[in-house]
């Protein structure tokens, strides 16, 4: 896409350069896609602000190749001092059990610490290792009227048919069709990959 292109996709929208914010989240837009899990990380931030992170790249559709990260807090407590609502609490504790499930990790309540810290750090040891599994992430975006640049983006998974792994073929394996196992494989030029 060249920026004439992007500039047009600008111009085009719904994008007022007198009033809107520059800087709006880059996010994917709402809706469903098939992804797999890149990375898992217990992230820490400069601010201080730490979590756990998943990172989902998207492997079909328009977006292929784009990256939603999504980091998940099990702060009990805002920076205002006020206590998270119950209801984040539980929306996270549940994205995070099916997040496991579907890595093949069950996430019991035993892997949910004292403090957030250390939370993050059980759910980072826990999973990482088991990246690579395809899901469908569901994006939904919904207006943040407080700051409407800013909207609320809230996270689904399901299940996604998990692509069949092909045999690595082994090039110095021995070509047992026609030779004998026990003979040194016959390379001509014409199999190296270079001139």
């Amino acid at each position: 896409m060249s920026l004439r292109d992007i500039a047009n996709e600008i111009a085009a929208s719904s994008y007022d350069p007198k009033t809107d914010a520059v800087a709006t989240a880059a996010g994917l837009p709402a809706g469903d896609y098939t992804t797999v899990v890149s990375e898992v990380a217990h992230r820490v931030f400069d601010s201080g602000w730490d979590c756990f992170g998943a990172t989902f790249e998207v492997i079909e559709g328009d977006h292929t190749g784009q990256k939603e990260n999504v980091n998940i807090s099990f702060a009990e407590t805002a920076k205002s001092g006020k206590p998270i609502p119950k209801f984040i609490l539980d929306r996270n504790i549940k994205l995070i059990m099916k997040l496991g499930a579907f890595l093949g990790v069950e996430i019991t309540p035993d892997d949910f610490a004292d403090n957030e810290t250390d939370t993050h750090e059980n759910l980072y040891q826990k999973m990482h290792g088991h990246e690579g599994v395809t899901m469908i992430l569901k994006v939904t975006v919904r207006e943040n009227k407080k700051d409407p640049s800013n909207p609320y983006t809230s996270y689904d998974l399901d299940e996604a048919e998990q692509p069949e792994e092909l045999p690595a073929d082994d090039p110095f394996a021995p070509d047992t069709a026609s030779q004998d196992a026990t003979e040194s494989p016959v390379v001509d030029d014409s199999q190296l990959p270079f001139d």
